[in-house]
């Protein structure tokens, strides 16, 4: 496991054709400009999955530091209950990394 900057994950975000979200479902990252507010939402994902909508939300304050993995990275969502629960982003690009 590595650990990287929240601008460092940022980066690989936006290289990213489109994610895997939690191994079930693939899908494009709508990210906004970091801000250094620690409220300022970044990354927001929204789907559909058998008629119900999901959504999840990525704060700067929750993910200062970001885990790495192979080509997943693991990001606190907003809205989730406890501390421990984090959302695996596997990474999907089409050009390499720097």
């Amino acid at each position: 496991m590595k650990t990287v900057t929240l601008k460092e994950a940022f980066r690989i975000l936006e290289d990213a054709s489109a994610v895997i979200i939690n191994d079930e479902v693939v899908l494009f990252p709508s990210l906004s400009e970091l801000t250094e507010d620690h409220t300022n939402e970044f990354l927001f994902f929204r789907w559909d999955w058998d008629g119900n909508e999901y959504s999840l939300k990525f704060c700067e304050g929750d993910n200062q530091k970001v885990n790495l993995v192979g080509s997943s990275m693991f990001l606190f969502d907003t809205d989730a209950d406890g501390e421990e629960d984090h959302t695996q982003i596997t990474i999907l690009i089409t050009k390499e990394l720097e």
